[in-house]
């Protein structure tokens, strides 16, 4: 049985977390961590896990974390950006597994984290350290690592609906647009005003414009792993735009995917060709032109649907790509992690169909 706890517990990633978790047969919940909601059960947070946990949310201190990592096997961690060097070194230096579900450890590079995260990193070795992995894409990264950092909700979208067409060759360089929207759980829990229901019912908005927006490196380190880039020199990587928008749902990531191509292609052997590029990953599913996916079609899940399509006008790939943010954006795919570094499948505690209408 493998002994798990989470650092961030009030998040909606952490109750999406326990929520798949209840499913999971091989794993055993010890402690959850907070600088909030201290002492109160956790279903008080999250009413519909009460029956499944009981635990009490723990104050976030050094003294607790460390006791927590010696009583664990595993450690989940999403705290604000620049905390995770202080909170997961401990769960390191105890010698215990750590996945970081922010952003702090995911390049190889810390100075690019510096740049779009505007800080300075308080431990860069920790992040060169660290395997980044959409399993998908590179497993190989993260076997026999005891860090992994797990991957952001739009690179997981936008990165799965690349892979197939980059691995081809035919995509021309610096082409790429994505065009992303997401549900209002990614962009937490603490209340804002753009989150009122009076500012975000019937109502659609761009943010981060510009390309100011931080998963884009992410998405451009992925797509130079993809193309046998040198990690630890951003300035080769390709330039992509990416731009996020919101949208009024509670989850639900849609990315559009459009990038030249050097090739022609029918939306058939589009089709088949992703088809059998994925047709022995259970986490993913493609469907034809006429059958164009929709976010509904992953909710509560740790799927990625996609639809590839190809405009012969303009030559440009269109590939439609669907995830849940808080799912196989998030926790899903943090759990999908911790199958793959403790030798169990990846499908385990995982496998169950979309809430669905």
């Amino acid at each position: 049985m493998i002994r798990y706890s989470a650092i961030g517990a009030v998040g909606y990633v952490c109750g999406e977390l326990l929520r798949m978790m209840v499913a999971h047969p091989e794993t055993e919940l010890v402690n959850l961590l907070d600088s909030y909601g201290v002492d109160q059960p956790v279903y008080e947070h999250f009413p519909h896990l009460k029956g499944f946990y009981d635990q009490k949310i723990m104050d976030l201190t050094e003294e607790n974390v460390r006791a927590t990592a010696k009583a664990s096997d595993v450690v989940f961690i999403q705290v604000p950006s620049g905390d995770v060097a202080k909170w997961g070194g401990i769960v390191i230096e105890e010698g215990k597994k750590l996945i970081d579900i922010g952003a702090d450890i995911r390049f190889r590079d810390a100075k690019v984290w510096e740049k779009w995260y505007g800080d300075t990193h308080k431990d860069p070795q920790m992040t060169k350290d660290a395997g980044y992995c959409i399993p998908e894409v590179m497993r190989d990264l993260a076997k026999g690592k005891k860090v992994i950092a797990n991957p952001g909700c739009y690179p997981t979208a936008s990165t799965l609906a690349l892979f197939p067409i980059l691995k081809e060759g035919v995509v021309v360089d610096n082409t790429i647009v994505i065009d992303a929207k997401s549900g209002f759980t990614g962009a937490g829990r603490r209340p804002t005003q753009n989150k009122l229901i009076t500012e975000a019912e019937n109502n659609f908005n761009a943010y981060a414009l510009g390309g100011s927006h931080r998963h884009t490196p992410e998405i451009e380190q992925n797509i130079a792993y993809i193309t046998g880039k040198d990690l630890m020199q951003p300035e080769t990587w390709q330039f992509i735009n990416f731009q996020p928008h919101l949208l009024p749902t509670v989850r639900g990531i849609e990315v559009t995917v459009y990038a030249t191509l050097n090739k022609d292609y029918t939306n058939e052997e589009l089709f088949r060709l992703y088809e059998n590029f994925y047709k022995d990953e259970p986490f993913v599913k493609v469907t034809p032109a006429s059958n164009p996916v929709q976010t509904k079609w992953t909710y509560g899940t740790n799927f990625c649907m996609m639809t590839p399509t190809y405009d012969a006008r303009t030559k440009r790939l269109i590939v439609s790509s669907v995830i849940d943010n808080i799912g196989k954006g998030a926790a899903g795919q943090a759990i999908q992690n911790l199958n793959l570094i403790c030798g169990l499948p990846e499908t385990t505690g995982l496998l169950f169909p979309a809430m669905y209408p």
